[in-house]
């Protein structure tokens, strides 16, 4: 099973640059993004050093940031390419404080290549892993499994996401019949290897339209070429959307990416095995020997708060130096 080469894309933000902190002051006029999305956890280096040891096929790695270096970072690894908001994104969408606009434009990165997974700065694979976990012959493997959607209540930040998730849906469904999809697809919609929550995909069938996709917080799959025939169908809705400069009700996400994927037929059943951890005070040392005994494959450490955060902080990344003790060469 041949590939073209895989790249990682790594979208990264230092929330302690002052300058950067006085610009977003400036534009959050309504203190829209809570300080705990910008706290740093001083380990991006790990991330590096993860990708380097259990994934050494990746071709490249671009990192993305509004013109943020690190001070220990390598840029003249090979394997480095620095990316700026201002390489790719519109002038017109600038500056912008939105992970949804930054992850919405990548397909702009002309060196990006066309088969790319999509990171996170939270994610560490703690084993292993073969590019067939995400590409089969240059096809996205995805976990094709329908769930329902609950539209919360709360105020904030998590209202805002789950209205961009709504957008997401809309667009899928006014480019895709979901009959027509299942029809085409029917041995990779209920695929054995989804176990358990194949019996979504059974019971949700019948209905006339998608609702919502399981979507794990793992490292995606993603193919340029479909975040560019997203913009060519609905230019008008992504035009909005990356016009917001924090999150915002009009938003779309990466996810639709890989829901597209899927609705187009153009990939493999697969299940993810990866390990989300909303990191607290309850169960950061549960999340600790998680990645000392390298119990997932891939390992997401999601902070919820600020209680505690530097004793949180120095145990996880305790925990990650005795893993990965090593400098990568994408250090100095």
């Amino acid at each position: 099973m041949k590939n073209a080469p895989i790249d990682i894309i790594l979208p990264w933000v230092d929330g302690s640059d002052p300058i950067w902190q006085a610009e977003k002051d400036r534009y959050d006029t309504y203190r829209q993004a809570p300080t705990v999305r910008y706290q740093s956890w001083d380990n991006l280096q790990y991330i590096f050093r993860a990708i380097e040891k259990n994934m050494p096929w990746v071709r490249r790695v671009f990192l993305v940031t509004a013109g943020h270096i690190p001070r220990w970072l390598n840029i003249n690894c090979e394997k480095l390419v620095l990316i700026k908001h201002r390489d790719y994104i519109p002038s017109k969408y600038l500056p912008t404080f939105n992970s949804n606009v930054i992850e919405m434009n990548y397909f702009r990165i002309e060196a990006l290549s066309e088969n790319y997974i999509l990171f996170n700065d939270d994610l560490f694979p703690v084993q292993p892993i073969s590019e067939e976990y995400y590409f089969r012959d240059n096809v996205p493997c995805e976990e094709a499994v329908e769930t329902h959607f609950i539209l919360k209540a709360d105020k904030g930040m998590d209202l805002q996401m789950n209205y961009a998730c709504v957008n997401n849906m809309v667009l899928l469904n006014r480019n895709f019949d979901k009959q027509e999809v299942i029809q085409k697809n029917q041995e990779k919609w209920f695929h054995p290897i989804y176990g358990e929550r194949l019996e979504q995909n059974i019971n949700l069938k019948f209905w006339h339209h998608f609702e919502s996709f399981v979507y794990p917080h793992e490292a995606m799959p993603m193919k340029k070429s479909i975040l560019k025939e997203i913009w060519e169908k609905e230019p008008e809705m992504l035009d909005i959307a990356s016009q917001n400069k924090f999150r915002s009700y009009s938003d779309v996400t990466q996810r639709l990416i890989t829901m597209w994927q899927i609705c187009s037929g153009n990939f493999y059943p697969h299940k993810y095995r990866g390990k989300m951890y909303i990191v607290d005070k309850t169960n950061y040392i549960e999340a600790s020997e998680a990645i000392r005994n390298r119990a997932f494959p891939i390992i997401s450490l999601n902070e919820s708060g600020t209680e505690d955060f530097e004793r949180i902080k120095q145990t996880v990344n305790t925990a990650l130096e005795e893993i990965f003790p090593e400098k990568s060469k994408f250090e100095q």
